[in-house]
């Protein structure tokens, strides 16, 4: 009865020991380990809209604007009074269904031509 408990725990220990074996821990896959990238813009912004859920502003980018949506969630700060017309800066993600979400957004002061002497 002894030997065959003994035979039993060591077949036991050597399947617990190959199963472990067969399944190395947990890795995240290279994707999941790459976390969004970052962008910043800054430009001026044409519309907020009702709610504030999401803000459209112009970006300059290379010789001319272009236009960019982005999405406010919960986890998005805005230092300053953003609103149609201010200058402002985004920095922002995009999500798994292509939107800009904007992690932060931090009014600008308006660029004034500098006063001649």
């Amino acid at each position: 009865m002894l030997q065959k408990f003994l035979m039993f725990a060591a077949l036991a220990g050597f399947f617990i020991a190959a199963s472990v074996q067969a399944h190395p821990p947990y890795q995240n896959s290279q994707s999941e380990q790459q976390a969004p990238k970052v962008h910043s813009v800054t430009g001026k912004v044409t519309q907020v809209e009702t709610g504030g859920k999401a803000f459209s502003m112009n970006v300059d980018i290379g010789k001319g604007t272009q236009p960019m949506r982005f999405v406010v969630d919960k986890g998005t700060t805005v230092q300053g009074h953003v609103a149609a017309g201010s200058n402002a800066s985004v920095d922002y993600q995009s999500d798994s269904n292509g939107e800009l979400v904007a992690l932060s957004v931090k009014e600008q002061p308006s660029q004034s031509s500098p006063q001649s002497q």
